[in-house]
């Protein structure tokens, strides 16, 4: 412990270079991570690479240079990790916030969709993100969780007969969303995506029962460098992180 308040000292009170970090992880929580990355610097002059996006983007580079992974549920992260054994191990994954699931409908909300049971209606179109075994998203079998928690197959068979896409990831999920060519009214989605984006959509809460909540948890790599371990300091304790984070519907307690 008085080893790493030594070297926090060193790097907040001096001019010497420092290692780079390098982060990789999907889009969502990079909304918020990234204002926390830039006060990160700004405190410490430690320069942090954030990339983000669908896996295929930057798995090869993350190969090479990860010093941490992230994920927006520990399922997706753990199945990142598996495709990293070199350089990371989940036992080291440090789970940081909660983030819950909303409807987010058109702006208006114009098929007056007011629950999770509103999606089993006539003539509601609906999509969902499910990686398919292709892409570790965080949003894959959420929307049958959350229907399974009804305990009703006949409102399953109806809300999967109104489901007219399987996103690969939030992203894609988003442009069918947006496009108005698809005419979806729904998209079963995290809070911080309606945050972040306010202007695509309304966000629809879920009632208590019924809401799932994954986490956004970060893993440093198995040989964490000690600019590394400041960062990951930071993000667990640094108050003003903390608050960013919640302004973008992130929490650590209910």
């Amino acid at each position: 412990m008085l080893n790493f308040i030594f070297m926090l000292l060193i790097i907040m009170t001096s001019s010497v270079s420092f290692a780079d970090i390098n982060i990789y992880g999907p889009g969502g929580p990079n909304t918020a991570l990234s204002p926390a990355i830039k006060l990160f610097t700004e405190k410490t002059g430690i320069q942090v690479h954030l990339v983000y996006g669908p896996e295929a983007k930057w798995i090869e580079q993350a190969k090479q240079n990860a010093d941490f992974i992230y994920g927006a549920s520990e399922q997706s992260a753990l199945s990142i990790i598996n495709n990293l054994p070199n350089r990371f191990n989940y036992k080291d994954s440090v789970s940081l916030y909660y983030h819950d699931t909303i409807i987010l409908v058109q702006k208006g909300n114009p098929k007056n969709i007011k629950s999770l049971q509103s999606l089993a209606g006539k003539n509601i179109n609906v999509v969902v993100v499910e990686g398919a075994g292709k892409s570790n998203t965080s949003g894959t079998a959420v929307w049958e969780d959350l229907i399974g928690r009804m305990k009703d197959i006949n409102i399953l068979q109806s809300i999967k007969s109104n489901i007219v896409f399987y996103a690969p990831n939030s992203g894609s999920a988003v442009k069918m969303f947006t496009d108005p060519d698809a005419k979806i009214d729904a998209f079963i989605t995290w809070t911080d995506w309606a945050v972040s984006f306010p202007e695509i959509g309304d966000a629809i809460k879920i009632s208590p029962d019924l809401v799932i909540s994954r986490s956004f948890n970060i893993v440093p790599s198995k040989n964490i460098t000690e600019e590394a371990k400041v960062f990951l300091h930071f993000l667990q304790n640094d108050e003003p992180t903390n608050k960013i984070f919640q302004s973008y519907g992130w929490y650590k307690k209910h």
